[in-house]
């Protein structure tokens, strides 16, 4: 017999399944609060802990971005725009297949803010780059995007989404790519756990100002990828 708990708990997965139509099946397991980060996703003054992993912030010699759009600080990678008419990414130029990825990054703006962590993008030029985005801002938040391809891949519910993202704050992805198996942490909860097909297998890393949106800053000081 299911006690009251595990019936609420049912009941409110199955709202949230209902109230949106691009939940797969696979992210059933991932509709919760519980924080479950992986060791080698926790951060330390910054920086993930374990050997291997490379700081991806060194040197603007090896991105690729518009310099009226993109700048390095000496402490953050930053991006800013208004309501412009093309997308404005920013991109490794080595590109990478499987990997983990440790971001510290921060979006400011209003309710229609949105950028995008990018990982295995292909672009042709900073308006056009098809590829996943680990998506940020109001309704994506937690998502996995594939930009110019399928769209989304799998929606995180925004009904818990207020109770996980600092808006206006610093935010923590830790990213797993393996394969078409792609999975996701925000803040130490996991938002994101499905096998895609049809998604690119080799990509960049980078980062999205997105169209058609309200003036957008974001700022990256901490990014640090280890591939497996």
């Amino acid at each position: 017999m299911l006690n009251k708990n595990k019936v609420c708990n049912r009941l409110l997965i199955s709202s949230l399944l209902i109230g949106s139509n691009f939940i797969s099946i696979a992210q059933v397991d991932t509709i919760s609060l519980k924080k479950t980060l992986p060791k080698e996703g926790k951060m330390e003054h910054n920086k993930p802990k374990g050997k291997g992993w490379v700081n991806l912030l060194q040197s603007p010699t090896e991105w690729n971005f518009e310099n009226n759009f993109w700048q390095f600080t000496d402490s953050s990678f930053h991006g800013e725009m208004g309501r412009e008419t093309e997308h404005h990414h920013s991109y490794t130029k080595k590109t990478y297949r499987d990997f983990e990825l440790n971001v510290m990054i921060r979006m400011v703006g209003d309710s229609n803010a949105n950028s995008g962590v990018c990982v295995r993008i292909n672009p042709t030029n900073y308006d056009n780059a098809p590829g996943y985005q680990v998506d940020m801002g109001k309704g994506y938040w937690g998502s996995l995007w594939e930009e110019r391809r399928a769209s989304m891949v799998q929606k995180y519910p925004d009904a818990l989404v207020k109770n996980l993202v600092h808006q206006n704050g610093w935010n923590h992805y830790y990213i797993i790519v393996k394969g078409h198996h792609i999975q996701a942490w925000l803040n130490g909860v996991k938002t994101i756990d499905i096998v895609h097909d049809a998604g690119f297998l080799e990509g960049s890393i980078g980062f999205q100002l997105c169209h058609y949106h309200s003036q957008t800053a974001v700022d990256i000081k901490s990014l640090y990828i280890r591939e497996l």
